[in-house]
Order: structure tokens, then C-alpha cells, then sequence
């Protein structure tokens, strides 16, 4: 009987050892639990400072995208004005170019028609009595 109450007695200190490892292990996961719960809360904060954060972002991308769009209606209206200016001055230059070649022609034959004038007026002048002979210039 003493040999069972020894191996009685082993038994309970083997089973409060292992009791007080199970208690030992309870707290240590206890603690390790407490921490990734700490953790699990400061991500879900980050994360939540981090989906405001894209959320501002995409309102700001949205934003300029709307004021590039505009710009580019405002610079397409501004180029077409532009075109349409360009293709009447280009028309005016046009015109203006035939009308220079037309008075230029004109001043050729009035320069032409000087000359002859000149010259009949000088060879009515020779045949004039007591006219002098001019010099040749």
C-alpha cells in the first residue's frame, strides 16, 4: 500500500507540475494573445488611416482629371479659334499678295508707258524750230 500511495504522491506531483506548466502556458498565451490582439487593433487603425489616405487621393485624382479635361476643351476651342484666324490671315495674305503683283505689273506698264511718253515728247522737242540738241542722260 505504501508503494501505491508513492506512486500516488508521483502521480499528483507530476500532475501539479503539469498543472502548473498548463497555468504557466495559459498566461504565457494569454500575453502573446493580448499582443496580437494590440497588433490586430494598431493595423486596423493603419489600415483605416490608409483607406482615408486612397480615398482623399481618388477625390484629388478625380479632381484633376475633371480640371485636365477642361483644360483640353479650353485648348481645343482656343486652337480652333486660332486655325480660323490663321486661315484668314493666310487668305489675306493671299489676296494681298495677288494685288501687290497686280499694282506691280500695273507700275511696270506705267514705267514702260513713261518712257515711251518721254521719248515722243523729246522727238516732238528735236523737231521743234531752234531746238538744241539735248543730251543723252
Amino acid at each position: 500500500m505504501l508503494e501505491d500511495l508513492d506512486h500516488l504522491s508521483e502521480r499528483l506531483t507530476k500532475l501539479v507540475a503539469h498543472t502548473q506548466q498548463l497555468n504557466a502556458d495559459r498566461q504565457a498565451l494569454q500575453a502573446t494573445l493580448k499582443q496580437v490582439v494590440a497588433e490586430r487593433d494598431a493595423l486596423v487603425q493603419q489600415l483605416d488611416r490608409e483607406g482615408s489616405q486612397a480615398k482623399a487621393l481618388h477625390s484629388k485624382v478625380q479632381s484633376y482629371e475633371s480640371e485636365l479635361e477642361g483644360l483640353r476643351t479650353q485648348s481645343s476651342a482656343k486652337h480652333a479659334v486660332l486655325q480660323g484666324s490663321l486661315d484668314l490671315f493666310k487668305q489675306e495674305q493671299t489676296t494681298l499678295q495677288a494685288q501687290l503683283e497686280s499694282r506691280n505689273g500695273e507700275v511696270t506698264a506705267l514705267r514702260a508707258a513713261t518712257i515711251q511718253a518721254k521719248e515722243r515728247i523729246d522727238a516732238v522737242l528735236e523737231r521743234l524750230p531752234g531746238a538744241q540738241p539735248q543730251e543723252q542722260i
